[in-house]
């Protein structure tokens, strides 16, 4: 009899201690991690020693604008500079898109607001010359949903050296 009844409190005690970490975990900020539409996020990254300001600006949303994007001919991994501004509440994909040949060269993992990219790598390499070049802007809300937002297209130049 003696056995069941410091049994008892025992499993009285792990019975709460659970309930109680169940709580603790459900009310527990998530980060997003819904992955359903395979999408994923891109690493931080240092700013290299020189860099310009990206500028220009959409409604509701900021959306950075450039006149061009130089990047050197022959190699896949470039260096530019792509940012989603702190005060946007959306996560950004962006895409560069070659309207003569209808081709998608690049496309970003998300990138969080505040987050800025620098290092990139292209679907393939770039002859020299300069190209017309379309910035695609996928968004999507930044909470567990992840939900289309308003896109933008930024038309600019690519210089290939």
């Amino acid at each position: 009899m003696k056995k069941k009844k410091i049994w008892i409190p025992i499993l009285a005690a792990a019975v709460v201690l659970a309930v109680i970490l169940a709580v603790f975990w459900s009310r527990k900020p998530k980060e997003v991690t819904n992955y359903e539409n395979e999408k994923a996020f891109e690493e931080y990254q240092e700013s290299p020693e020189s860099t310009e300001e990206a500028g220009g600006q959409g409604q509701g949303i900021k959306i950075p604008g450039y006149e061009s994007i130089v990047i050197p001919a022959g190699t896949k991994e470039v260096s530019v500079e792509l940012t989603n501004p702190e005060e946007n509440q959306v996560y950004f994909e962006i895409s560069f898109y070659l309207p003569e040949t209808e081709e998608t060269i690049y496309t970003s993992d998300l990138i969080r607001p505040g987050q800025t990219i620098y290092e990139i790598t292209l679907e393939k390499e770039m002859e020299a010359g300069e190209y017309p070049l379309t910035l695609r802007y996928a968004t999507y809300t930044a909470n567990e949903a992840m939900e289309p937002r308003n896109g933008a297209q930024v038309s600019c130049t690519l210089i290939v050296q």
